[in-house]
């Protein structure tokens, strides 16, 4: 089984930047962002193979701030720092099928590609 732990890289005020794993006793230090990547990587590896039973005790959370007149923060997932990509035809296929959503039947992509080569 993969399981996937969140890494956390801050910059400090000298150039520095420290690595750590949220929920265990892993960090790193280096001068640079691929540095510190390289270290925390080595420092987690060690760690699960000395621990393999080990699990983060963090549960990790992403704060989303509307800037739209007053900041309004809201709590979301992780996922959405991913974001939802959506193309313009996914979201009319959404819209006509409902709950259903999903992707638009092959054939009806073909045609919208169509129209739109023919304009």
């Amino acid at each position: 089984m993969t399981m996937l732990y969140p890494i956390v890289l801050e910059t400090e005020e000298s150039g520095a930047v420290s690595a750590y794993v949220p929920g265990l006793p892993v960090y790193a230090a280096a001068d640079s962002h691929a540095k510190a990547e390289r270290a925390i990587r080595a420092v987690l590896t060690e760690y699960l193979n000395a621990h393999p039973a080990s699990r983060p005790d963090a549960r990790v959370r992403v704060a989303r701030v509307s800037d739209r007149g007053k900041a309004k923060v809201s709590v979301v997932g992780v996922a959405a720092l991913v974001g939802a990509k959506r193309s313009d035809a996914k979201a009319r296929a959404s819209r006509a099928n409902g709950r259903l959503g999903g992707r638009p039947p092959k054939d009806a992509r073909k045609r919208t590609n169509r129209t739109k080569a023919s304009r």
